[in-house]
């Protein structure tokens, strides 16, 4: 196991996650916020609907008070039902547990991120509010690491 995965690992002994089709169930709740913090990027290629974005490098600054980066539905919703949604899961139980540090009640990490709400053909937008093609989809969210991302032979 690597660093990153241990340190994702760590974070779960705090963070609770909520499988696709139970958030799928859950998001006629009106009190649910779900924070997309994936670069812009991704968000703008395919995102839940409703979901708000942050990207993972200003949440910290985005949901307190007198920042720039501030959201005030953010920095208003400490005890309200928060649903954090990266590409396959990781991301989003890091940013959970930096909200929970962050004194947030009820954070939960979508398990298999974006790419299992896909996998259970939920429908997802573009930033022009156009569905998203499952199989275009499922395509950009399963490519393969590049040859100079590996890591070299010994």
């Amino acid at each position: 196991m690597d660093d990153y995965q241990k340190l994702v690992e760590q974070a779960l002994e705090s963070v609770s996650e909520i499988m696709p089709w139970d958030l799928e169930e859950d998001i006629p709740d009106t009190g649910l916020i779900l924070l997309d913090i994936r670069e812009q990027d991704e968000f703008n290629r395919m995102h839940i609907p409703n979901s708000i974005h942050i990207p993972r490098g200003l949440l910290e600054s985005a949901c307190v008070w007198n920042y720039d980066d501030t959201v005030p539905m953010l920095a208003a919703s400490r005890n309200q039902n928060i649903v954090l949604i990266c590409r396959s899961g990781n991301r989003s139980v890091l940013a959970a547990q930096t909200l929970q540090q962050m004194g947030f009640e009820n954070v939960r990490s979508l398990k298999l991120g974006i790419k299992g709400w896909n996998d259970n053909d939920f429908e997802m937008l573009d930033i022009k509010g156009n569905i998203v093609d499952i199989d275009q989809a499922d395509e950009w969210l399963n490519r393969t690491v590049t040859d100079e991302k590996r890591q070299p032979n010994s």
